[in-house]
């Protein structure tokens, strides 16, 4: 499943580290701990092997392990918390120029995945996109990418 999405990354120049350059396992557990919650399976493998990114325009938060000031999946809850944005049921991971992407973590699956949705900012609508992190960048990169 994975060496799919390697492909696919590499064929379309996805703008994330090189593979094997993400965070430590460390830190993933630290966000979970923070979070309150677990990181779904394969957003946990993509932040070991990237850490963080862009699908062109569209900003793939991952943690900022070394404090660079890279985009990062707990400021970003943190902030979208205290401004009355989202909740702890959805956790944006992926910003676009008219759109969010979320984590639904009110619906976990058996393989330990959230559904990921598509929030319309402008109309307020969140539309399902993916049954996992790991079909949502299959999905977006294929549609931005044009790969």
């Amino acid at each position: 499943m994975y060496q799919e999405v390697i492909r696919l990354i590499e064929r379309a120049g996805v703008a994330f580290p090189p593979l094997g350059n993400g965070v430590s396992q460390d830190a993933i557990e630290n966000a979970e701990t923070v979070l309150g919650f677990a990181l779904p399976k394969s957003y946990k493998w993509w932040l070991l092997n990237y850490g963080g990114g862009q699908i062109q325009a569209d900003i793939v938060y991952g943690l900022d392990e070394d404090g660079m000031g890279r985009p990062d999946l707990i400021e970003l809850a943190h902030m979208n918390e205290q401004d009355g944005l989202y909740g702890r049921e959805r956790i944006v991971f992926c910003m676009g120029n008219a759109e969010n992407f979320v984590f639904d973590t009110e619906n976990l699956d058996k393989n330990g995945e959230y559904a990921i949705l598509l929030h319309e900012i402008s109309g307020g609508e969140e539309i399902p996109y993916a049954a996992s992190f790991v079909e949502f960048l299959q999905r977006r990169i294929t549609e931005v990418c044009r790969a």
